[in-house]
């Protein structure tokens, strides 16, 4: 073969292909960066490639019940794809520098360092996506000006911003595949050693991943039950399907669209009613485009001990804190919240479910965090990787900022919840405890969130021995006492965001 017919057959290997790289956008709908990949190709008139890739740096942190839920999500877009999607497992950059070396590589913006060094590896063209009001239409000359605090951004930006209509979905059909070898999705086994635990019928919903899921999950709860319209008086519940909407997990994969949910949302309160409950759906999709921005703006700080803070963590600012290091043996405080044995029936209950089920309310979200952090003023961040390794609805900007924000790291308004007032509050029978610390199913009303004040007897009686049955504390701290002497006031509290995990829309 002469040197230029070798070249020739190099050329022919190696064609120009455009890629899509599917990362936290796993949908055909409203989906800016596969709409601007496909037209990428139209424009340079290349074959076409939608590629997803299971990369170990990412799928090593997560649990099996977490991995299954992204397994269900690609095979679903596979499908919407006619089986168009090509499926690779390792490195991204590796893979396609190898297998696609004359590509032109597109994917949605994620500025977060893992994500943000993988595109540079790929020198790959990206495009914004996955919020509610679009990076461009920000009434901020730059996101240095955003403001740190959500109730100030959430003002000026609805007073000034629009929400964009969803773009219409995505198809192929203008575009020439590349012909390679798809692959195929791989089995949880070849992602995790760990086994996927059973399902646990106490689950408040069997979340299957994928676009079809999440947007029969959006109609079934909008339009079908007719839900929306007490949202807001429902979404602190902690049992059962539908207190909340759990969007969740389809969100933070990308399986359906912040802009089709409000469209819908929009859609319902033409048709049926406009109210505080369909406001308030809009407001958490834009904590949850706040806690993007944010991360977007402070980068790494994010993930940093001392969060956006710095220096003034050290005793300069009001909110810093002297972090205890009591982790990484088996009997830490640490481990003992990990696992809901911390003697607080609250926090145990919620940890157990979040460990059970891969979910967790915003209700026990805050709480939880608040414990770890400020009562047990254990180093936040281990709790943030804790929800990034068991939560489905894991997303890196959310969650980061949120625990950020609880253990005061952002320097905004600190808010140290009282797990047992909460308790009382939010679970007044006991019956969301009883139903994950069942050990406790006995334990009088009056002693069921606050166990250890059992005399011997009691304990006996109710089959429940503190240090047998159920945990000892961790840490004996002031608990709630309820106050008689105050006046009741009779104007209405304003609900405000507090800060915490309003994100998961959940």
């Amino acid at each position: 073969m002469s040197a230029l017919s070798a070249s020739k057959g190099l050329h022919v290997a190696h064609k120009a292909v455009t890629i899509h790289l599917f990362r936290y956008d796993l949908r055909l709908h409203d989906n800016p960066a596969l709409t601007a990949s496909i037209a990428a190709a139209q424009k340079t008139s290349t074959p076409f490639l939608p590629l997803y890739v299971f990369d170990p740096a990412q799928t090593s942190k997560a649990s099996p019940s977490r991995l299954k839920f992204l397994l269900e999500s690609v095979s679903d877009l596979r499908s919407s794809l006619s089986d168009n999607l090509c499926i690779r497992v390792g490195d991204p950059a590796t893979i396609i520098k190898s297998e696609f070396p004359n590509s032109n590589v597109h994917l949605q913006s994620e500025p977060c360092r893992d994500e943000r060094l993988a595109s540079l590896a790929l020198d790959a063209t990206e495009h914004w996506g996955s919020t509610l009001y679009d990076l461009s239409d920000l009434p901020f000359s730059s996101l240095s000006e955003m403001p740190d605090v959500f109730t100030p951004f959430r003002t000026k930006v609805e007073k000034n911003s629009g929400i964009r209509p969803p773009l219409p979905p995505c198809s192929l059909s203008s575009v020439s595949v590349h012909d390679c070898d798809k692959g195929s999705v791989p089995e949880l086994s070849s992602l995790t050693s760990s086994p996927l635990p059973p399902a646990d019928p106490r689950s408040v919903l069997n979340f299957v991943g994928g676009e079809s899921a999440g947007l029969a999950r959006v109609n079934e709860y909008i339009f079908k039950l007719d839900l929306l319209k007490n949202y807001f008086n429902t979404r602190n519940g902690l049992i059962g399907p539908n207190y909340s909407t759990k969007f969740s997990p389809w969100l933070a994969l990308g399986c359906i669209s912040p802009r089709h949910v409000a469209s819908q949302v929009t859609k319902y309160e033409k048709a049926s009613v406009s109210n505080k409950s369909t406001y308030w759906l809009i407001f958490e999709l834009l904590v949850r485009d706040f806690c993007k921005y944010f991360a977007v703006k402070h980068v790494d700080e994010i993930f940093m001990l001392d969060g956006t803070l710095g220096r003034q963590a050290h005793g300069s600012h009001h909110n810093s804190i002297k972090w205890g290091l009591d982790v990484g043996y088996s009997n830490s405080k640490a481990e003992a919240w990990k696992e809901g044995r911390t003697g607080f029936p609250f926090v145990d209950a919620n940890m157990r479910e979040l460990n059970a089920t891969g979910f967790m309310s915003n209700r026990g979200r805050q709480n939880v965090a608040s414990f770890l952090a400020l009562d047990l003023n254990q180093d936040w961040r281990y709790g943030a990787e804790w929800f990034e390794h068991k939560l489905l609805d894991y997303d890196i900007y959310s969650n980061w900022v949120s625990w950020c924000m609880a253990a005061g790291m952002t320097g905004g308004r600190v808010n140290k919840f009282n797990v047992v007032k909460q308790a009382k509050d939010y679970d007044p029978e006991g019956e969301y405890v009883k139903l994950w610390c069942p050990e406790l199913k006995d334990v009088p009303k009056e002693y069921i969130f606050e166990p250890w004040k059992m005399s011997k007897d009691a304990q006996e009686r109710a089959g429940c021995r503190i240090g047998v049955d159920y945990p000892e504390r961790v840490k004996e701290m002031k608990v709630f006492q309820p106050r008689t002497d105050r006046p009741k006031k009779d104007k209405k509290k304003k609900e405000k965001y507090k800060g915490g995990f309003y994100k998961t829309i959940g």
